[in-house]
């Protein structure tokens, strides 16, 4: 009988211990998004915009490129729809068509590696309980490394219109998207 309670007790145990994993392309479509502006500009005096259809992946490995895949042209579209959801006229050729402003897509994916060493103590079940100042939940008594990859999108406004007055191209808007990747981000970001 006392082995059933023990068996009872380690199965039990063993259930708690569980967690089901977050799916990670769920996670992908979950971005924090952050915007900056410049308060001092008036946006509605700026009619048209002029996006490439390239997006420049920042790497994060030391290697830039450019990307002109299926992805890319998922990024440049929503932008270009929600411009023109905001009253905005894209055009088409920037040099002969001047326009107000100039946007740059940008992403940057980065591949982070966690190691977690519970030291001499820590972790171990029945030695060094929570309630005497443990972790909580309990690691495994072994060293334990996992990678999780995030990506972060970055959309840049330059003003085009006043830049000749102005002598720079200053940027009035910003937005960064970050959060994780999953693995049906692929193409040319992989």
């Amino acid at each position: 009988m006392k082995k059933h309670i023990l068996l009872l007790i380690a199965v039990a145990i063993g259930f708690a211990s569980c967690r089901k994993e977050p799916d990670y392309n769920q996670l992908s479509s979950d971005f924090i998004v952050s915007t900056n502006f410049d308060k001092s500009v008036s946006f509605n005096t700026y009619k048209t915009y002029y996006i490439s259809d390239t997006v420049i992946n920042l790497g994060g490995t030391g290697k830039d490129t450019v990307i002109t895949d299926a992805n890319a042209q998922q990024l440049v579209n929503a932008v270009k729809t929600n411009m023109t959801a905001r009253g905005y006229t894209f055009v088409t050729n920037s040099k002969l068509n001047k326009p107000d402003l100039g946007l740059r897509l940008g992403v940057i994916k980065q591949v982070n590696v966690d190691v977690y060493y519970p030291g001499w103590w820590d972790g171990y079940a029945g030695w060094f309980p929570y309630w005497w100042g443990g972790y909580y939940p309990y690691y495994y008594p072994w060293t334990t490394v996992y990678t999780y990859t995030t990506g972060s999108v970055i959309l840049d406004a330059y003003d085009l219109k006043n830049a000749k007055t102005n002598r720079e191209y200053r940027v009035i808007w910003n937005s960064t998207a970050f959060g994780a990747l999953g693995s049906d981000v692929g193409g040319e970001f992989k």
